[in-house]
């Protein structure tokens, strides 16, 4: 179990009926499950420029926010060990085109080398019960 609170920016991106998301794979079941793209928030850094600065980072692309959806609070276990994250989730567009103009790519998380997935999916289907979305909470408030 860790004992931190980790604070998390993470960006909310539309094209069209679709949201750009971040594709993992539970480590016990290996079932998939999506987030939206970002990543921690440093000791003296707004959220707001966090989750610009993360978009740069594993990206390669600039996130300009135009708005806040809201703040989320989740504990969860992972792999094994309990887990408390609190998420300052923001709105916003991409102004390189490349993201738009493919259904899927892959980026590396910079501080562990790791390579992932970003995908576009429908809303209808990250709100389908057997998807796995951190979380549903999150899109009742884009909707609004």
């Amino acid at each position: 179990m860790t004992a931190d609170i980790r604070f998390v920016a993470l960006g909310a991106v539309r094209r069209g009926d679709e949201l750009l998301v971040f594709e993992g794979a539970d480590p016990v079941t290996g079932e998939p499950f999506y987030r939206f793209l970002g990543g921690g928030v440093e000791f003296g850094e707004h959220s707001r420029e966090a989750v610009v600065r993360e978009f740069a980072e594993e990206l390669g692309v600039e996130f300009v926010v135009s708005g806040e959806c809201g703040t989320f609070e989740r504990v969860f276990d992972w792999d094994g060990d309990t887990h408390h994250e609190i998420w300052r989730v923001y709105e916003g567009d991409i102004v390189e085109a490349w993201p738009d103009e493919t259904d899927s790519f892959t980026f590396v998380e910079p501080e562990l080398g790791s390579e992932h997935v970003a995908r576009w999916v429908s809303i209808e289907r990250l709100r389908e019960d057997d998807t796995t979305f951190y979380a549903p909470v999150v899109l009742d408030a884009l909707e609004c």
